[in-house]
């Protein structure tokens, strides 16, 4: 990506969102220039093509044969396997060429959904005393987000590393008041991350209810409180979900939340 084409890559960030959110917030701190956030990639200029590679890779504009090139390309920088996700027809491409190159995927979700919320919360629906948590509940918020990818991913998130980058990745979202909570007697009964955010859109993810509490509205309730938070900021709110999960989508459309772009994600 050349310095004179950060205009034209706005542009087509700007064009699409939901989508673009994590790359906007990488594109608000350095701009086009790559660094420790990510960097872009394009065939032609942004205005054709464009891939965003950070901790993930996210399509973002081009057709099948751009994002087959770009996927050699991302595959040469020597930074996965990591995870592919965007919009379902752009993450296909795309992973034809990075399948080749990277092996095997451990799963692929094809069919998901991202919501986004564009009217204004109910505020009868919000549950009190959801909060931004903070570094001194690390423990329990670690506890919470282990159980939450052990219930999504299937996986040990300590097993990789001795646990160090699980525990990394937890400590600096609440270092950057991005994880939010609720508590009951000093137990923690519902979880959100903020994963990113844009000058117009955040994407809320890791949501999680403790299992025995289920049933309850407490995810409706608590889903409210974080993106009231994100409205007040005049953030569009957003999230990912998979089709299958009839309960969560159904939570998701009690508070508003419609389906915005048809999804897929390439889990390695």
């Amino acid at each position: 990506m050349g310095p004179g084409e950060a205009r034209a890559l706005l542009a087509v960030l700007e064009s699409d969102p939901l989508v673009s959110c994590p790359a906007a917030e990488k594109f608000a701190t350095s701009g086009a220039v790559p660094g420790p956030e990510g960097r872009f990639l394009t065939l032609g200029g942004p205005e054709r093509s464009l891939v965003f590679v950070g901790s993930s890779v996210l399509p973002l504009r081009g057709d099948a044969h751009d994002h087959r090139a770009l996927g050699v390309a991302v595959a040469g920088l020597g930074v996965g396997p990591m995870s592919v996700h965007g919009r379902r027809e752009q993450v296909s491409a795309l992973w034809d060429a990075l399948g080749a190159c990277w092996g095997p995927h451990r799963e692929y979700r094809d069919s998901q959904h991202l919501m986004s919320l564009r009217r204004p919360v109910d505020r009868a629906l919000v549950l009190g005393g959801v909060r931004a948590a903070t570094l001194v509940e690390f423990e329990s918020v670690l506890a919470a987000a282990a159980a939450m990818y052990r219930e999504e991913l299937g996986s040990d998130p300590f097993a990789v590393g001795s646990g160090i980058p699980f525990r990394r990745r937890v400590a600096r979202s609440l270092a950057r008041g991005r994880t939010w909570i609720g508590v009951d007697d000093g137990e923690v009964f519902f979880k959100a991350d903020v994963a990113a955010v844009s000058s117009w859109s955040a994407q809320i993810q890791g949501v999680w209810v403790r299992p025995e509490r289920r049933g309850a509205g407490l995810g409706t309730g608590g889903i409210a409180a974080v993106c009231s938070a994100l409205q007040a900021r005049r953030l569009t709110p957003s999230l990912v979900v998979n089709g299958s999960n009839t309960a969560a989508r159904a939570t998701y459309r009690r508070v508003g939340m419609t389906d915005a772009v048809d999804y897929a994600t390439v889990l390695l």
